[in-house]
């Protein structure tokens, strides 16, 4: 029956226990077992000598049950101590991590343990310390490390870190960012330059500041689907990148909501500061692509990025009156983001975008096809 108790009082999350609920989980665990062990007897003795071992505690002022032998209506848990050998084990420890998050609950030391040692055991090894020299990717670091590429990114490796006190940054690590797919027409008499080029800006896009040092700025446009990113592609093929009268320099395939995650990756472009780029999101009219150009602007907050109002109006022009019903009638859309959508269009706009969203309709960027763009300068 000991056991049986101590697995009960092991598994209840509370600090503190009522001993009549305790015992009814006993006898529907142990069935007709529990009275051929000696029934409330045998339970009432094994309480007490968790009890006299430190385990539990009684609650004095919850009172007592009133049979025989007595037991209090409640008893504490008393939070145990680290073994002997968990103990050596936390002395010995590196001393870049810390383990006063240990020390204080063995619980904690018993989800990390295999974790702690290994890292342990790499830091004391001259050879593998030696290459914390160099950084390399999380999951690189994580392999080589735990023997689990995701371990340091899950939730478990976060909050093991925050125990021992330490960051990817001293694990001599970094993140990656997922890549999109992107066309770079700033090479002089090119229009077709793609990913991991690195051309040259043409004269007329360099800039300096009043400092004197090299100002990079151009505008990239952000497109929701790929039939819309080719369409476009194609449309600028002939050499003329111009849209509305705005002249773009990127072409971005957005991937849906893919974009708001991997937008990062435009720090990795050649020759180009994000945070002095014009960005402009053109997507599909509907809760889900507003929601989509809100979480960008809330994600890289210092990065200017607008809707592209003069497609968007080509889609309400064409399209307005005669929009079909949504087949995904639950997307979701934040107010907040629904309001920095519609603060870049005239009043008048705005209150039609905000019905055609509200009556369930919508309107795919896949309105405006390659003869749109081929036309519309």
């Amino acid at each position: 029956m000991l056991q049986e108790i101590e697995k009960l009082i092991n598994q209840s999350k509370l600090k503190s226990l009522s001993s009549s609920k305790l015992e009814d989980q006993l006898e529907h665990l142990l069935g007709e077992g529990y009275s051929s062990q000696g029934g409330y007897d045998s339970f009432e003795r094994v309480l007490r000598q968790l009890c006299d071992q430190g385990v539990l505690e009684p609650v004095k002022a919850s009172g007592t049950n009133g049979r025989n032998p007595l037991l209090y209506n409640r008893y504490r848990k008393i939070a145990q101590g680290l073994e002997h050998e968990q103990r050596l084990n936390l002395i010995n420890l590196h001393s870049l991590l810390r383990s006063g998050a240990y020390s204080k609950s063995p619980q904690a030391y018993s989800e990390d343990q295999r974790y702690l040692l290994a890292l342990d055991a790499f830091l004391k090894d001259p050879h593998q310390r030696e290459s914390l020299g160099e950084a390399i990717s999380v999951n690189e670091r994580s392999f080589q490390i735990f023997n689990d590429e995701k371990f340091l990114l899950s939730d478990r490796g976060r909050i093991f870190l925050q125990r021992i006190g330490r960051t990817l940054t001293d694990l001599a690590c970094y993140m990656t960012t997922e890549p999109f797919f992107y066309m770079d027409y700033r090479s002089k008499g090119s229009a077709d330059n793609q990913i991991n080029q690195s051309p040259e800006p043409s004269q007329t896009e360099k800039r300096h500041n009043t400092d004197g040092f090299l100002d990079l700025s151009y505008s990239a446009l952000i497109v929701e689907n790929k039939d819309t990113f080719y369409s476009i592609k194609r449309a600028w093929q002939v050499g003329n990148r111009s849209i509305g009268g705005v002249l773009f320099d990127l072409l971005i395939y957005g991937e849906g909501r893919k974009i708001v995650g991997s937008f990062a990756f435009a720090q990795e472009i050649p020759d180009l500061v994000p945070e002095k780029m014009q960005v402009y999101y053109f997507g599909d009219l509907d809760p889900e692509g507003l929601d989509i150009f809100g979480s960008l602007v809330a994600a890289f907050p210092l990065i200017s990025i607008k809707p592209f109002t003069y497609c968007y109006q080509a889609l309400l022009q064409l399209f307005g009156r005669n929009a079909p019903l949504r087949r995904e009638k639950d997307q979701k859309l934040r107010a907040v983001y629904e309001e920095t959508f519609l603060s870049y269009f005239t009043p008048e706009l705005g209150q039609e975008i905000q019905a055609l969203i509200h009556s369930k309709k919508y309107i795919p960027q896949e309105g405006l096809s390659y003869a749109f763009f081929a036309h519309h300068r």
